[in-house]
């Protein structure tokens, strides 16, 4: 299956409270919901004419026939979304329609621009301890054929983890000592994995992993952190892995020594990409990004 490969950005992406999708609220000044629409089996090229509905208002995709500079192939302007929403439903003439999660939801005027893949799957849930508290920054990675997908539940202990290739997975979630694992089969657009209830790990004192290729996302405006970046590694072109930063704009992976290629597409910041060579695993490197905003 062609991806480039399973990417995408996101800014995409992640869930508000309880894993729901829409949500309510009213507010007198009305949203407004930009973003572009790629197809991740078509080399992510963009997706003319396809309907994307947000909070029961919708906007058709940019056909190449209207684009412009201010108005990409691909892209849309939704207006009167409804506050607090947290999915988009995207139609393609002709297709089955798919359902996509991101975050943070809606809100009054104008919005973080999104960015939506299809064609390709999201696994959503919560991570709860053995009391059935939500767990905050708990580490998710969703394991494929094609690779491992990783990030961190939210607050409410909610997570969304975007670009998983369709087929088997297996999802865990630790904290601490303590994990917990899930096994399910991952389909076009959302998928949910339900609760993830945290128990303590059998083997606590694992050898830990070395973070060979590891870094920091901040924005040049002010060397804040930019939280919830997708950061995307890359070898020879195809995608390997994709992570958010965590609450201080870190992010890590874990990978044996070659040449790799880093790159982060957070919304409201101009993407920059770096390369990266690892040498030897046990010297890690690192790779940070201090981004420009759009």
């Amino acid at each position: 299956m062609t991806r480039r490969n399973f990417l995408a950005l996101s800014a995409l992406t992640t869930l508000a409270a309880g894993c729901g999708g829409g949500g309510g609220g009213t507010d007198t000044k009305a949203s407004i919901v930009t973003g572009i629409v790629y197809d991740s089996l078509q080399a992510d090229l963009q997706v003319e004419g396809a309907t994307v509905t947000i909070g029961g208002a919708s906007a058709t995709t940019t056909e190449r026939a209207n684009a412009s500079s201010s108005n990409q192939v691909g892209s849309f302007r939704i207006t009167g979304a409804l506050i607090g929403t947290t999915t988009a439903t995207i139609t393609v003439p002709g297709k089955t329609p798919q359902i996509f999660a991101f975050q943070p939801a809606v809100t009054a005027g104008a919005n973080s621009e999104l960015t939506f893949y299809l064609n390709i799957g999201q696994v959503r849930g919560r991570v709860l301890d053995e009391t059935g508290k939500p767990v905050k920054s708990a580490f998710v990675v969703v394991n494929t054929s094609q690779g491992s997908l990783s990030g961190f539940s939210n607050t409410d202990g909610t997570f969304l983890i975007d670009l998983v290739p369709d087929g088997p997975a297996e999802i865990s979630a630790g904290s601490g000592s303590k994990i917990a694992l899930k096994s399910m089969a991952v389909a076009f657009g959302i998928n949910e994995a339900g609760d993830l209830t945290l128990q303590v790990d059998p083997n606590p004192n694992p050898p830990a992993p070395l973070k060979t290729i590891s870094g920091k996302v901040t924005s040049a405006t002010d060397s804040s952190a930019i939280v919830n970046a997708p950061v995307f590694l890359l070898r020879s072109g195809i995608q390997l892995e994709t992570i958010n930063t965590d609450a201080s704009g870190n992010y890590f992976f874990i990978v044996p020594a070659g040449s790799y290629t880093v790159q982060t597409i957070p919304g409201g910041y101009v993407s920059e990409t770096k390369e990266a060579t690892l040498v030897n695993p046990n010297n890690p490197i690192t790779v940070n990004f201090n981004l420009t905003q759009r």
